[in-house]
């Protein structure tokens, strides 16, 4: 954990407290989630920019 900052390594502390599981397994927990999450919003800017290319596509078809 020295890594973590001060008030990061309390908070850490606190909920391994609170909920009665390791701080490695809260830490392991919080990054696995934040990674699924960044992965969750990669794939959307992914399909986001496919439409927006399949759009400009259909625009010059139809000479909007």
């Amino acid at each position: 954990m020295e890594t973590l900052d001060k008030k990061l390594q309390k908070q850490v502390h606190i909920a391994s407290k609170k909920l009665g599981v390791t701080e490695n397994e809260i830490i392991k927990r919080a990054i696995s989630s934040y990674i699924g999450s960044f992965e969750d919003l990669i794939n959307l800017q992914n399909e986001l920019h496919g439409w927006d290319v399949l759009s400009a596509k259909t625009m010059r078809k139809y000479n909007f």
